[in-house]
């Protein structure tokens, strides 16, 4: 009786990696993680979406773990990226978030046993993943959204300065100082005022002096000065 007991589970593992493990669900897996993520980053809260995206890479990755492959360096991979994309969040500059993103992908190749078939898979995945994020910044106009609270950790009440309104197009053409990193999200010194503004590129440093150029709503973009 034990011994069929044993067989079934046995059975059910290896029926349970042989789907994960097809290159259709693998496909999909990863593509639902990856779009995931992205449609994450841009809502206010975690989601259904950000929980299929969490569930999709660990049935991804235990499934390919458990027919042998990658192993203890792919483990080692992804708790690198993951902690290369998390450092990224309070460390200046972006290449460590990248080289955490391109250690990701390389764990994926390590663990799938046809790193040739997973790279097209990637290649096409990031094709996706570009256009959906087009469409969220260019025709949703929306913003990142899930990371402003690890982005913005300054205070923004009355008593640190901070101050907020309705209208403020008449800031176009001032000169402020960033207070905090803009990744682009971030605050900004104007006088004693603290004002949530968006970087025109991808990343201003703290401390630098910054125009701001475009105001809609209280959507205040700025660019570093020349000097």
């Amino acid at each position: 009786m034990g011994g069929s007991y044993l067989y079934i589970i046995k059975d059910s593992i290896q029926f349970y990696i042989d789907v994960v493990t097809s290159p259709v669900v693998a496909f999909l897996l990863l593509s639902i993680f990856f779009l995931g993520v992205v449609y994450q980053l841009f809502s206010q809260r975690v989601n259904i979406i950000g929980i299929l995206a969490v569930l999709s890479i660990f049935i991804f990755f235990s499934g390919h773990l458990l027919t042998g492959g990658g192993n203890m360096l792919t483990l080692i991979l992804i708790l690198l990226s993951g902690f290369l994309i998390l450092i990224e969040f309070f460390v200046i500059g972006t290449l460590l978030g990248l080289i955490g993103i391109i250690v990701f992908g390389v764990s994926i190749l390590t663990v799938s046993g046809n790193a040739v078939l997973y790279s097209i898979f990637l290649a096409v995945i990031l094709i996706m993943v570009i256009i959906e994020w087009v469409i969220f910044v260019k025709h949703k106009k929306r913003k990142i959204s899930f990371l402003n609270r690890l982005i913005l950790n300054d205070a923004t009440d009355k008593e640190s300065g901070y101050t907020s309104f309705d209208d403020r197009s008449h800031l176009v053409g001032k000169m402020a100082v960033t207070h905090t990193v803009l990744r682009p999200s971030g605050t900004i010194r104007l006088g004693d005022e603290r004002i949530d503004a968006v970087a025109e590129g991808s990343y201003i440093p703290s401390d630098v002096k910054v125009k701001i150029i475009f105001v809609e709503g209280t959507r205040i973009v700025v660019r570093p000065t020349e000097d």
